[in-house]
């Protein structure tokens, strides 16, 4: 689903300059922890299947931008109304991150974008 679609049909504010509206996005993920993001991440980033992908969260500080930054992940969506400050905007911004938001909840926003053919990140425990 390219992104331009994704900001539309799930009606998302749009904080950062619109420079990836056309890539497709293939994988999401949900988190409002970013020490969990970083570990079910890490363990799929040599897969390569994190280009193109979507961090879904509720987090308004830096720490979600600085999550994607680290993972390569080109956007960020917040949800549940959610509106980031100017700091996190312009660290958004810095980094190259597209930072979205909308109304919906997590659960609503994961469940549309599955429905949509959006995968989710598979988390591989190594022992």
């Amino acid at each position: 689903m390219k992104l331009f679609d994704i900001v539309s049909k799930y009606d998302c504010k749009v904080y950062t300059p619109d420079i990836m509206r056309n890539i497709e996005i293939n994988y999401a993920f949900c988190s409002d922890l970013m020490s969990d993001a970083l570990m079910i991440l890490n363990s799929v980033k040599d897969n390569g299947i994190l280009s193109h992908s979507v961090l879904i969260t509720g987090l308004t500080n830096n720490q979600s931008i600085r999550t994607a930054e680290m993972l390569d992940v080109e956007v960020v969506l917040l949800v549940r109304g959610k509106i980031p400050s100017t700091k996190v905007i312009d660290l958004a911004n810095e980094s190259n991150i597209m930072l979205i938001a909308t109304e919906s909840t997590m659960f609503n926003t994961s469940g549309m974008m599955y429905q949509d053919g959006i995968k989710g990140v598979r988390y591989h425990q190594q022992w």
